[in-house]
């Protein structure tokens, strides 16, 4: 019988200038495993003991060493079921912005970066969990809807 984790997190980058808004997508390098050299946003570990909002400034740290300007809880949860290991994946999605000149330093994890504007957003994020969650993004929070700022969480930790 899969189990049911939920030990992860995912966060969505993006980026506005002159109107415009980007996501940032990262290659997995060839040697870090399941999808490497595929496109995907910043996914990483909850640690024992870690709030899901914490271990996302950290996971963007560490892969990105991108500093938010503004970081939201996004109201939907990816899932996925894993072959390799048999289990259900859940894991709460948050969404940062960044300065819109922000340029990633990549971790080893990571060969590439990419910036997508949101029209192009179908065209190039291979999963439908992804579009589903970008598409809750800018619904709730690109768009300026009265759940922008019960979703705001502040981007500092502490």
């Amino acid at each position: 019988m899969a189990k049911v984790k939920a030990n992860k997190v995912a966060v969505y980058v993006f980026r506005q200038n002159a109107g415009e808004t980007e996501f940032l997508q990262l290659r997995r390098a060839v040697h870090a495993g399941d999808y490497a050299g595929t496109w995907q946003v910043v996914y990483g570990g909850i640690e024992k003991g870690e709030a899901a909002a914490t271990a996302a400034r950290r996971e963007l740290r560490e892969e990105t060493g991108l500093v938010p300007l503004e970081f939201f809880q996004v109201q939907y949860v990816e899932t996925f079921y894993s072959r390799s290991r048999d289990r259900v994946v859940l894991m709460p999605v948050f969404a940062v912005r960044v300065h819109k000149t922000a340029r990633p330093v990549l971790n080893v994890e990571h060969d590439d970066f990419r910036w997508i504007p949101l029209a192009e957003v179908s065209a190039n994020f291979m999963w439908r969990s992804q579009r589903e969650a970008i598409a809750i993004i800018q619904a709730d929070i690109l768009t300026g809807s009265p759940a922008a700022d019960l979703l705001r969480i502040d981007p500092k930790p502490g």
